[in-house]
């Protein structure tokens, strides 16, 4: 391919989603994502996760790994020009019996 030749590509809502939510779920004290929802504008991102966590973990620092491991799949599979992932811990649910 010509390296002057302009391309374009879009990545649907749908897709989005999916990135997020697989990537959220790897975050070590996820449970479940209870919502995802993904608004694009001017190639700008915006990510709303309800979360579903393991009681006792600390949430503040829970919340900042989902973001980071959010931000880190989006921006490798999609390349936003930006993006806005808000993280809202929704549940808790108890540690598995060991």
């Amino acid at each position: 391919m010509d390296d002057n030749q302009d391309f374009a590509y879009a990545v649907s809502d749908k897709a989005l989603r999916n990135i997020a939510e697989t990537a959220a779920k790897d975050v070590d004290g996820v449970t479940a994502v209870t919502r995802c929802s993904v608004s694009v504008k001017d190639g700008s991102v915006a990510l709303r996760l309800g979360i579903r966590a393991v009681y006792g973990v600390n949430l503040h620092e829970l919340a900042l790994a989902i973001q980071k491991c959010t931000a880190g799949a989006v921006q490798d599979m999609a390349d936003p020009k930006g993006l806005d992932i808000s993280v809202t811990i929704e549940d808790l649910v108890l540690p598995p019996a060991d």
